[in-house]
């Protein structure tokens, strides 16, 4: 993105040249302070580390004056983005996430210009724009998503992996914070536990570097427990809100007590949507 940012430096006014400039010097600064670069991270950790650094960076040099207020700027921000990370969500969360930390006065400013400049867009850019102006104007639909990982010997290492995979990769879909979508996760083999509580992870990226940490153990398939520790997950969903509760269930399907499963699934039913996504070896 160094490399992208300095190819459109001159599509940026003297302001955003300054801003490019600013944030370049300031992930780089990040990046090289990290224990993640100086404990010789992967590439996927730098990577996730990177994206987690852009927001703060990008305002700390001055976006909510100089990018999210230009049309100019900001066309030429989303110009900067790379295809995979449109497709993925990445991109415009980037933006989003940086324009949350702006102050409400600033975000009121750009919601009465932007009807304007979508109406002159065109391709992506009135996408992205209509897509920022939907969900800083809260009209993105929220959830209280709980994923379900089986970890049992039985789905192997490399699955567990395409699972946490599959994941991070839901979650791009979505605005994670606090009053949209909130999302939680609970893994089990032998025994069931929650490994990331309802809510308590609030941004994609921190969701995301915490889905991929989490570790594969193996043993035995007991999935009744782990729908039994589906209503205690939900302890703080929020049902008077009218926010739907949904359950993504990831297994191969191979209870050891099959009986127990069965008499536990339909209290999850309970005004509960649940989907069960087969994992199986190829």
């Amino acid at each position: 993105y160094c490399r992208r940012f300095a190819g459109f430096s001159s599509c940026f006014s003297p302001e955003g040249q300054a801003w490019v400039n600013g944030v370049r010097i300031c992930l780089m600064q990040e990046i090289l302070n990290s224990a993640v670069y100086n404990n010789n991270g992967t590439c996927q950790e730098l990577l996730e580390f990177a994206y987690g650094s852009h927001p703060d960076c990008y305002v700390e040099n001055g976006f909510c004056t100089d990018i999210l207020l230009s049309l100019k700027n900001l066309d030429c921000l989303i110009d900067v983005l790379d295809d995979s990370d449109i497709l993925t969500r990445l991109g415009i969360q980037q933006i989003y996430e940086s324009a949350k930390r702006c102050t409400q006065e600033t975000v009121d400013s750009f919601l009465s210009s932007v009807d304007d400049w979508i109406q002159s867009e065109t391709g992506r850019t009135k996408e992205i724009l209509t897509t920022l102006r939907d969900l800083l104007g809260g009209c993105e639909t929220g959830l209280d998503l709980l994923f379900v990982l089986d970890s049992s010997g039985s789905i192997g290492s490399g699955n567990f992996v395409t699972m946490k995979n599959f994941v991070a990769d839901v979650i791009t879909h979505f605005v994670i914070r606090d009053n949209s979508t909130r999302v939680g996760l609970i893994r089990f083999t032998d025994t069931a536990s929650i490994l990331i509580p309802l809510g308590s992870i609030n941004n994609t990226q921190q969701l995301t570097i915490a889905v991929n940490n989490i570790v594969y153990i193996g043993g035995g398939t007991r999935t009744d427990l782990a729908l039994d520790l589906v209503p205690t997950a939900f302890i703080n969903a929020r049902v008077n809100e009218g926010i739907p509760r949904v359950v993504i269930l990831l297994t191969d399907g191979q209870s050891n007590e099959p009986t127990l499963t069965a008499q536990a699934a339909p209290r999850v039913h309970d005004n509960i949507e649940v989907y069960s996504i087969l994992v199986m070896s190829i």
